[in-house]
Parts: C-alpha cells; structure tokens; sequence
C-alpha cells in the first residue's frame, strides 16, 4: 500500500485561502521574457507551467541571492535533478552566506560535499518530494516560488514576495524535516 501525502501547495492556500482562487498567469507567454522586478512587482501570481519556465525563474531568483549576498533555500526533486545543476551549485554556493539544499535523494551526502554554510536534507517520505522551491531574502522578507509537479513535467504553484506566505511554507518545511530554516 503506498502513501499519499496531502499537497503542499495545497496546505499553503488552506492558510490563504484567497490566494488559490487567483487567476493563473501565464508566465510562458513568448512575446514577454518575465524579469525578476515583473514577478516582484506582480507581489503574487499562480501558475501552471513546466520546467523550462521554472528554471528560468529560479536562476533568477538565484542570481539575486548572489548578487544581494542573501541567503537561499531550494528543493530538488530527485539526486539527478540536483546533479544537473550541481556544478552552477558548487560556484553559487561560494557566493552566498548560507543555503539550504533540500530533495528526495538516496544519498544525502552528495559528491562533492557542498561548502559549510550548505546543508543537505532528504525530504524523502515527505510531501516535500515533488516539490520545486526556491526562496531567498530581500529587504523585506523571504520571496520565492513554491510550485509542485502535477505530471508530465508540469507544474503548479505561485510566486510570492509575501513574507507571511513564504514564511508559512518555511516553517512547514522546518517542522516535517526537523531542521531550522532561518533566512534572516
């Protein structure tokens, strides 16, 4: 008998109710390359989309990490899909206070080891595992995406700079995997 977990995403729109009854934003529109300061200044969006797209929003929400030495919180959902960034990881990881890597892996201890201010954490057996997340910290608070693989490589969530709403997702990741998550 295999478990089912309760959707995280859902679990966060259950805190906001509101927030899961927004209209979907097409972030894949070819005729506009969504910037950061456009996800920012949107405040909060939902969306369905797949990898390319999430990919592309969370180099840049890591490139602000780099760039505003912040800290930076990112899920993977399997050891290989780490691995295909880990070598942006490892220089990245050089330039930021501290991180948290976080994903459905076999093997926590990654080869090569991470630098001391990251921390590898399997979320496996969790509903943290299909989960793709990125979240840093600007002036006033944590900001990020928080969207979960609904099949065939798409995915479902929203971009938040709330840091109530970020923060609701933080501490739900900090008590299931018993870890202290602190992005200030």
């Amino acid at each position: 008998m295999s478990v089912k977990f309760r959707s995280f995403v859902d679990d966060i729109w259950d805190n906001f109710p509101g927030l899961k009854e927004r209209e979907v934003t097409d972030i894949t529109n070819t005729n506009r390359l969504w910037k950061l300061q456009d996800y920012i200044d949107a405040g909060y969006l939902n969306f369905e989309t797949g990898r390319k797209f999430l990919y592309r929003l969370s180099v840049l929400i890591e490139n602000y990490a780099v760039r505003n030495n912040a800290p930076l919180l990112a899920t993977f959902e399997t050891e290989k899909r780490y691995k295909y960034v880990g070598d942006r990881y490892k220089e990245l990881l050089q330039k930021i206070p501290k991180a948290w890597i976080i994903g459905d892996f076999n093997n926590p201890y990654l080869a090569p080891q991470p630098p001391n201010n990251a921390e590898v954490i399997s979320c496996d057996g969790t509903n943290i595992s299909n989960m793709w997340i990125v979240v840093t910290k600007r002036d006033t608070g944590p900001f990020g995406l928080i969207a979960e693989e609904i099949g065939d490589g798409q995915f479902r969530g929203f971009f938040s700079i709330s840091p109530m709403v970020i923060g609701n997702a933080i501490k739900s990741i900090s008590q299931q995997l018993k870890i202290s998550i602190d992005l200030s």
